[in-house]
């Protein structure tokens, strides 16, 4: 595809004759990175299931859990460890603005564009699936995904919403500690997985896309208590979309830009003036991040704190609070389930008293954070299936045995090496004695990787049907 002229001159004007070494990048596959999930146990544990399956993998230099792909002996999203939740693959920047708002265990964080999922991901991660982490998004088929990959990587503090993210700060005004805003934007920053940009990118859509987003961190800041920080990012690199939509939020809101560091990235400041234009000086303050400079996605980021109140909104109609019921590990119906897992497998109740849960003719588990949360409008989905139910007690669903079974003491069976593993991930006849009756918990190598019957005194597996079969040893 060409580059417009239009196009072309914005090239010119903010990175020069580097724009060419852009234009390469366009259609062409970079470098994979991906970062593992301490939610599904010991990370040293996963790195080495990955290695087992012939793929390598190298930190990234000065940044937290960022890992760039290296081999690949055959697509990482068909991998077993894809499939078990223990790696996300996320592109290097898109990782950027969880690391650059830093949100904390027990916290309240909203997610204005959350879909498909991989910061809020990410970030569930980084709270160590406690707090409440609000991930909206407006378009169903988008929260599909973002609902996959939450299951996928075991996030139990989790509520998602569909809202237009407009509404937000006037229905939770001043209620999170932190926002991640990532709108929707003109994309340029992602030319090499996405041409088709090129045919539809204009000016004036970018004039377009900047008045919503400019109304979206209106929102955010509202939403926000003072003293809570906003992270403002895109994955394109127009002034209009980025600078401009922050200058308007630093000379119109009581919102402070604060200085980020990322040791490991080639990143340049925010632009303070751009052709006829001028921006806040401490703009300089946000930064950049070019494809050329780090093999990576194009992005803006741009960490905001709150520094003052607001005047509450005048709402034409009261916020309507739904009730929302949870239970404790010691309520009825959840009680008796709870007990029978906990018996069965030798874990402390105490483990159970750390979350609260749903009974839905399964039981439904949740930090327990979200039970102190006011919901002023219904959530298209929240928590995680943690067990089934049966007629004489429970049986973990894969997930639940993920999320808990590591403090299981009884009825656990350790696989003894890398072939038996792929003959239970492939649901296939093993040779594995079990003692006891019922369900196990089957481990491999410290990580929990799903359940399986006691079947004649021979472990039977229960492992979810994925839509291939996984050939572990078959490495070439």
């Amino acid at each position: 595809m060409e580059i417009s002229p239009e196009l072309d001159r914005l090239f010119l004007d903010l990175i020069g004759e580097e724009r060419h070494a852009l234009y390469e990048q366009i259609g062409r596959q970079l470098p994979h990175t991906i970062r593992f999930n301490p939610l599904k146990g010991p990370v040293e544990r996963q790195q080495e299931l990955l290695r087992q399956q012939g793929f390598g993998f190298e930190p990234w230099p000065g940044l937290p859990n960022v890992f760039r792909i290296t081999h690949q002996p055959y697509p990482i999203g068909k991998s077993l460890s894809h499939f078990l939740g223990h790696i996300y693959v996320q592109d290097l920047s898109s990782m950027i603005p969880p690391l650059v708002l830093q949100p904390q265990p027990g916290e309240w964080v909203l997610d204005v564009s959350a879909a498909p999922g991989s910061k809020t991901t990410q970030m569930a991660a980084m709270m160590n699936n406690e707090g409440v982490l609000l991930a909206n998004d407006v378009v169903m088929k988008r929260i599909q995904a973002l609902i996959t990959n939450l299951q996928r990587m075991g996030v139990v503090n989790t509520v998602v919403f569909k809202w237009f993210g407009e509404q937000f700060g006037n229905q939770y005004f001043e209620q999170f500690d932190k926002i991640l805003l990532d709108p929707a934007c003109s994309g340029l920053g992602t030319l090499h997985k996405n041409p088709e940009v090129l045919s539809w990118w204009t000016p004036n859509h970018c004039i377009r896309l900047a008045g919503s987003q400019q109304k979206l961190l209106i929102s955010a800041i509202k939403a926000l208590k003072p003293g809570g920080v906003v992270t403002y990012s895109t994955c394109t690199l127009t002034p209009e979309e980025n600078e401009e939509v922050v200058d308007f939020a630093l000379r119109n809101f009581p919102v402070e830009l604060e200085p980020i560091e990322l040791p490991g990235i080639t990143t340049r400041p925010g632009l303070t003036r751009f052709r006829q234009k001028q921006y806040h000086p401490s703009l300089e303050r946000a930064i950049r991040i070019y494809p050329v400079e780090n093999d990576s996605e194009g992005f803006f980021v741009a960490r905001l704190r709150k520094v003052d109140s607001l005047e509450p909104p005048r709402l034409k109609k009261p916020r309507r609070l739904l009730q929302v019921s949870f239970l404790s590990h010691k309520t009825s119906p959840v009680k008796k389930h709870l007990d029978y897992l906990a018996a069965h497998f030798g874990i402390d109740p105490r483990v159970f008293a750390r979350l609260i849960y749903q009974y839905e003719r399964q039981v439904v588990a949740f930090s327990k954070a979200i039970g102190d949360f006011p919901f002023y409008g219904k959530p298209v989905k929240m928590g995680l299936v943690l067990a089934r139910i049966m007629s004489q007690g429970a049986k973990f669903t894969t997930d639940g045995a993920q999320l808990l079974g590591h403090h299981a003491t009884k009825m656990v069976v350790d696989l003894p090496d890398f072939a038996t593993l792929e003959k239970f991930v492939n649901r296939e006849a093993l040779d594995v004695p079990v003692a006891g009756k019922g369900q196990v918990l089957v481990r491999y190598n410290g990580l929990i990787i799903g359940y399986g019957l006691a079947d004649n005194g021979q472990l039977k597996s229960q492992f979810p049907k994925a839509e291939w079969p996984f050939r572990l040893t078959a490495v070439e």
